[in-house]
């Protein structure tokens, strides 16, 4: 699987605050309330180009729209108008002329100077950057190196951890800067128990005994659109898949294990503080789910499709 060249044309346009404008002038107040309190809800969707057509379609724009929903309502922050979202990233797409891999970030923002207490006006940006496989897929099946990081993802009783606000990433940024610093690719952070979390920026899945297992959203994880997506088609192509509690030790005994979400995709991963997966480099769960990722974002398969390709440790009725 290789790297997505460069878009054939810049960009330049975006939509920012009720119309079309330069990308570089989508900005937002130093003094506005996302400035001083990051109030501040995005989203990132993947638009991919299409098996034999040449155009690029989003992939799960729906389920992106209602978590954004979600997002505002969970911080009180008004909705700008985010039914148009459809819409607006198609010409977002036609008017900078995407005509491969994009990554599009739509971001609602308080647009408004005030107090923390004020009442906020939103404002709506919509931006796109071309973006092919992040470096674990793009130079063939690598795999990343994890730590277990001592940082926690905080607890619902901080913020609630289905808000994808930007305040949200301040601490998981900490925790990668300081697994960078000794070495690893990225890192798992820990919850307010002790117990796996999910990575800064992606969901986790072990992989044991050919079972699926990733932390529950009771256990502080975002909703992820691509962790659902895996759940979803592990009942579809009969791979047992379970959202529970996990610890470090079963961590330390996966047979494989694998990062997802939409700006990583899906990264395998080869170790958790050195501890070795017992099926890396063979890895076939994670290599099945990555196959039938890339196959339906290309229009090649499609989720009412019958299940093919199922490693045989895997097989058997979801759970």
């Amino acid at each position: 699987m290789t790297a997505s060249p460069p878009a054939a044309s810049p960009v330049t346009w975006a939509y920012h605050d009720g119309g079309w404008t330069d990308v570089a002038a989508a900005s937002v107040p130093v003094g506005s309330l996302a400035m001083r309190y990051a109030l501040s809800v995005f989203e990132g969707v993947r638009m991919y180009r299409q098996h034999g057509s040449g155009g690029v379609v989003p992939f799960l724009l729906d389920a992106h729209v209602r978590r954004l929903g979600d997002s505002l309502t969970l911080t009180r922050i008004p909705d700008p108008g985010i039914a148009r979202l459809p819409s607006l990233v198609g010409e977002l797409a036609r008017r900078n002329g995407f005509d491969d891999d994009v990554y599009v970030r739509v971001a609602v923002s308080a647009h408004n100077q005030g107090t923390m207490g004020a009442d906020v006006v939103p404002v709506l940006t919509v931006t796109g950057t071309p973006m092919g496989r992040k470096r674990w897929l793009a130079g063939g099946f690598t795999g990343m190196r994890l730590q277990i990081s001592g940082w926690q993802r905080g607890g619902p009783n901080t913020f609630p951890p289905a808000a994808k606000n930007i305040s949200n990433y301040a601490g998981p940024r900490l925790a990668l800067l300081a697994a960078k610093d000794g070495g690893y690719d990225n890192c798992v952070l820990l919850n307010e128990h002790g117990r796996l979390c999910e990575a800064p920026t992606a969901a986790l899945f072990v992989v044991r005994d050919g079972e699926l297992h990733t932390p529950a959203l009771s256990e502080g994880v975002l909703p992820g659109i691509t962790r659902q997506w895996v759940l979803d088609t592990a009942r579809r192509v009969g791979v047992p898949a379970r959202e529970g509690l996990l610890s470090r030790g079963d961590a330390y005994l996966a047979d494989e294990a694998f990062l997802c979400g939409t700006g990583l995709e899906i990264a395998p991963v080869r170790s958790f503080d050195d501890h070795p997966c017992r099926h890396w480099p063979d890895a076939p769960v994670t290599r099945a789910f990555t196959k039938h990722f890339f196959d339906q974002v290309r229009g090649l398969d499609s989720p009412a499709d019958p299940p093919e390709d199922v490693p045989h440790e895997a097989s058997g009725a979801a759970q």
